[in-house]
């Protein structure tokens, strides 16, 4: 006869094992999922704009990007694709120190774009910021092969605020190996993966930017950004060799990148840029002739 005890014995339930690693990595995950979120909206800007390996479009600010101020982005934003190769072709960038045990010093500086880049993104973003509005972004994204065999992902995006051009270089040369991983990139330029990061490095009338205008992320640190005075740079006005740098408590300990010093434009150049910055509505009519007279003076 089976007791009481015994039916009780039969019928409990068996203790629930808990894995301690699940407890722990199961949040981790849910976290990671949640900061991706939904893919940011995004529009067509030209039909040059997208093709397969290569893409500048328009992007509707993410919500963990740096906030847009209640008046917006100074968008639209109108100059040729003369002066935006002028832009691109000053940009440079700084592979990162690396190590804890054994440190890697900082890589050397290079450009950032190769000339067939810059050529491409020079048209491209002349057509989509003159499109873009007051709360989206210009974002870019280019694939390329190693001569390994591998594939390369630079992404990141572009918007102006007042009197600045930003750069946010989200991603530079980064190695994927996983479709998934292209895929992530492609549709969310602006989100830094995780590895080995570059540094924009601060020329003539730029500005590295480093403040919480980034959500910190779960995986990643925040990109690098760089505030560019597009007209004094364009107009190749003097400027002293410093780099002005808005930091947290964290970043100030970090290694500085070296300034670069863009080589003088001649006076002839500097009117042109001026005739393209006042037909583009960019300077007023009073402003062109007063910015003539300062560089006609100086014959």
């Amino acid at each position: 006869m089976v007791t009481r005890m015994q039916t009780m014995a039969a019928t409990r339930p068996a203790p629930v094992r808990v894995n301690p690693y699940r407890m722990f990595i199961v949040p981790l995950l849910l976290v990671a999922a949640a900061s991706l979120g939904t893919a940011p909206a995004t529009r067509v800007a030209c039909g040059l704009c997208e093709q397969q390996d290569r893409f500048v479009r328009l992007q509707t600010a993410p919500t963990d990007s740096r906030p847009v101020s209640s008046q917006g982005f100074t968008h639209p934003f109108s100059l040729s694709p003369e002066d935006w190769k002028s832009i691109l072709t000053e940009l440079r960038v700084q592979r990162q120190a690396e190590g804890l045990l054994i440190p890697v010093p900082p890589g050397p500086v290079l450009s950032a774009f190769t000339e067939e880049e810059v050529s491409y993104l020079s048209v491209t973003l002349s057509k989509a910021f003159v499109q873009a509005q007051p709360n989206e972004w210009v974002v870019f994204g280019m694939s390329r092969s190693t001569p390994q065999g591998l594939t390369e992902l630079t992404t990141g995006g572009g918007y102006v605020e007042g009197p600045s051009l930003h750069v946010v270089l989200a991603n530079y040369r980064k190695v994927v190996t996983m479709p998934s991983t292209r895929q992530l990139l492609w549709e969310r330029p602006l989100r830094p993966d995780a590895g080995p990061a570059y540094d924009l490095v601060a020329g003539n009338h730029q500005m590295i930017v480093r403040e919480s205008g980034f959500v910190p992320r779960l995986l990643s640190s925040a990109p690098s950004e760089l505030a560019i005075a597009y007209q004094a740079l364009l107009l190749g006005e003097p400027a002293e060799a410093s780099v002005t740098q808005k930091t947290s408590a964290e970043s100030q300990l970090a290694i500085s990148p070296p300034t670069i010093v863009a080589p003088p434009l001649s006076i002839e150049d500097r009117l042109q840029v001026l005739k393209r910055l006042q037909a583009h509505g960019l300077i007023t009519e009073d402003e062109y002739r007063a910015k003539k007279q300062q560089l006609l003076d100086q014959f």
